[in-house]
């Protein structure tokens, strides 16, 4: 072993307590927001990736999910995809909350 002290996170090393703390709460509050406003869609954010991701639970002619670095961008391209959607189906349709 080097000259250095042993740490926290090497075999040997001292336990020390580390106090559970809460990632990114105004995000992911921005997103559970996002999530109540979209009822046909599953809205969430990841705290590894610091992106915002929607999943659509409608039907749709393939799986669709979105993410972006704000929920601005997302709910934009959440757009986009019913629109693609739609384009996809071929005929007109009524969104239904």
């Amino acid at each position: 072993m080097s000259g250095r002290e042993a740490g926290r996170h090497r075999v040997g090393g001292p336990q020390v307590r580390v106090e559970p703390r809460s990632w990114d709460p105004a995000k992911k509050a921005a997103a559970s927001q996002v999530d109540q406003m979209e009822p046909g869609w599953f809205v969430s954010y990841g705290v590894g990736s610091r992106r915002f991701v929607a999943i659509a639970t409608w039907r749709a002619p393939q799986p669709l999910r979105v993410e972006a670095g704000s929920v601005e961008e997302l709910r934009e391209l959440m757009r986009e995809a019913e629109l693609g959607a739609m384009a996809g189906l071929g005929r007109s349709w009524a969104w239904v909350a």
